[in-house]
Order: C-alpha cells, then structure tokens, then sequence
C-alpha cells in the first residue's frame, strides 16, 4: 500500500510515476484480482493501483472489498481519503477516527488527526497544543 505516513495529504506518490507506469501496474494488479478475488494482496493490489492511477470511484469500491477480508489501519486510511474526493466526507471522518482508535500514537494516527482537522472537527491532539 502507500506510504501514508509520508505522502499525505497534499503529496502523492504516484505524481512521480509515469502515465504508462501507472497503466501497467493497473493493468498487472487487475490481472491478479481478477484471477483471486478472494486473496487480500490481490485486492489490496488492485485497490492501490486504482488509488494511484486517480480511479477514486473504483479504487473506493476495491478498497471496500479489501477491508471486508482484512481491515488495516493503512487501508482504511486510503479508503477515508477517497471517500471525502468522492464526497463523502462524514463517512470519511468516521473512517479516520477508525484509524486513530486502530492505531493510537502512531505517525499514521497523526495523519488522520491532521485530516479530521483540515476538515474542521475539533480534535484534541498534542500536536495541536503550544509548547509553553
């Protein structure tokens, strides 16, 4: 999956990739799925490549799928992300509370307090408060 941690929010890895690279790893990562939809890498496979080939939609439904075989803070993270760009943005926050309670203390937990507050919720974080 992404690496969250440091490509979140505004930064996303698949700038760097090319168009066609993207398009390959699509291409290579539907292959699997469609061979194993039953196989988490798959899916999660086939969920990261449509999250970077910018297949919000899709990648939503997918991702979806892969948390009903094995959620994981790292793919409910992907899947609040797309589901605010798709507008669903009080079922995204519910989705990155999730990822707090799942991943407390985290570099990852922080990432989802720092979206909760982008969107306006009042969060108690230490990362908020002001060094005396």
């Amino acid at each position: 999956m992404v690496n969250n941690v440091e490509l979140f929010s505004d930064a996303k890895a698949s700038t760097v990739l090319a168009p066609r690279t993207r398009e390959e790893l699509l291409r290579r990562a539907k292959a699997k799925y469609d061979e194993n939809h039953d196989s988490f890498d798959a899916v999660a496979a086939y969920a990261d490549a449509l999250f970077n080939s910018h297949q919000f939609v899709d990648a939503e439904k997918t991702l979806i799928e892969a948390c009903t075989l094995r959620e994981t803070p790292d793919l409910l993270f992907n899947l609040a992300f797309v589901t605010c760009v798709n507008g669903k943005e009080e079922e995204a926050k519910e989705l990155y509370r999730r990822v707090i309670a799942l991943s407390a203390g985290t570099h990852l937990a922080k990432s989802a307090e720092y979206e909760l507050w982008k969107m306006g919720e009042k969060i108690e974080a230490r990362w908020l408060k002001k060094w005396p």
